[in-house]
């Protein structure tokens, strides 16, 4: 544990040396109009990575942003996202204005991506025995393109008009060696392992945040809509809903916050509907500390709360829990899993545009390192 998370802390430190003469450059209240953030990391899901992050702003005095991320890992990983918005996230957080646009591309190929699913290890056993849990490894390959339009009713009340194509891509999967005997076993990932999808997505937000990229008091109540038709597979009809509260506050002294976030989310699907279209729970933004999209379900509750605090200069840390509960009917043979409480603690390095993060996440025998960019929430 000690050495992963040494591994962690080598890209706090590496961003530091390499941007100590840029930000320099700027008083505390200026935005620095590019930072360039070498990656060296260590994750429990992708294992040690490599890469860059590039952030350029106001590059056309137009208060416009372009966010690019490249990163590579050894257990597999590419990951390559482009975010382009005008204006600015940041800029535009607590003011009216009539459009904003973002523009998004992400590419995520994993090589030994896990996949997790259930069955009953017996038929003549099936209304005794407990659920196994399988775990195949394959290829798993997702490109997602999105395109937001955004409008400020008022200051602090919003709403985004959003098209999104996304594909996701199972293949060359090298089946857990326990499931080899097993005749009976009935799950959709066996015979359905791929979908894409055209989706449009209707968002209405009430913020108060003082603050997008690092907020230390507000509240936001925010609901999200999102329904795909099945007009490119068959396979790929749904629609979801979500509710978000998150809140933040000082606590006794300036730069103690506490931040917290409960979210619920229900998808509808059709009967032949891929069941990687379900919510996934698991990973660095969900519950840290269970492995990444360890499960998928129908409906699912989340409450995020971390205590974050200020350590010196620019750096940070938190000290929190993530809680969760999920279900389903249609999924595995059981409807729900018993409610996940992990305890979490983290680093934070603040630059200008955005925060690095590195998380470690307590579920059950494991534990989870993540680096991440941005709060979770």
């Amino acid at each position: 544990m000690t050495f992963k998370f040494i591994a962690l802390l080598l890209t706090l430190l590496i961003a530091i040396s390499i941007n100590y003469n840029l930000l320099a450059q700027y008083d505390s209240t200026e935005r620095a109009k590019f930072e360039f953030l070498p990656i060296v990391s260590y994750d429990t899901d992708a294992g040690f990575g490599y890469g860059v992050k590039t952030f350029f702003y106001d590059q056309f005095n137009s208060k416009e942003s372009f966010d690019l991320i490249l990163f590579n890992s050894t257990k597999g990983e590419q990951w390559y996202k482009f975010v382009f918005s005008t204006p600015d996230f940041e800029s535009r957080q607590g003011t009216k204005y009539p459009l904003a646009i973002d523009l998004i591309f992400e590419y995520d190929k994993w090589k030994n991506y896990k996949l997790y699913y259930y069955g009953w290890d017996n038929e003549s056993l099936k209304f005794i025995e407990p659920l196994v849990e399988y775990k195949d490894e394959c290829v798993s390959e997702i490109i997602e393109t999105k395109i937001v339009f955004n409008h400020a009713f008022q200051s602090d009340l919003t709403g985004f008009l959003a098209f999104k194509f996304k594909s996701i891509s199972i293949y060359d999967v090298r089946r857990d060696s326990v499931l080899e005997n097993q005749e009976n076993i009935e799950n959709k990932f066996l015979y359905n392992p791929s979908v894409k999808y055209l989706s449009v997505n209707l968002n209405g937000k009430w913020d108060t945040r003082n603050s997008y990229i690092n907020p230390s008091r507000g509240i936001v109540l925010e609901a999200d809509l999102e329904f795909a038709p099945d007009i490119i597979e068959k396979n790929s009809s749904f629609f979801r809903q979500g509710f978000i509260v998150r809140y933040y506050t000082e606590l006794f002294f300036k730069n103690l916050i506490f931040a917290s976030r409960a979210m619920e989310q229900v998808l509808i699907s059709g009967s032949e509907s891929s069941q990687f279209l379900a919510i996934p729970v698991g990973g660095n933004s969900t519950l840290r500390g269970v492995p990444a999209d360890k499960y998928r379900f129908n409906s699912v509750f989340l409450l995020n709360s971390e205590l974050r605090y200020p350590i010196w200069w620019r750096f940070g840390g938190i000290g929190g829990v993530d809680i969760g509960y999920g279900s389903n009917k249609d999924l595995y043979p059981e409807n729900e899993i018993d409610w996940i409480i992990n305890p979490v603690v983290g680093l934070r390095f603040f630059m200008d545009n955005f925060i690095v993060r590195a998380d470690v996440g307590f579920y059950k025998d494991d534990i989870g390192f993540y680096l991440n960019f941005g709060h979770i929430y």
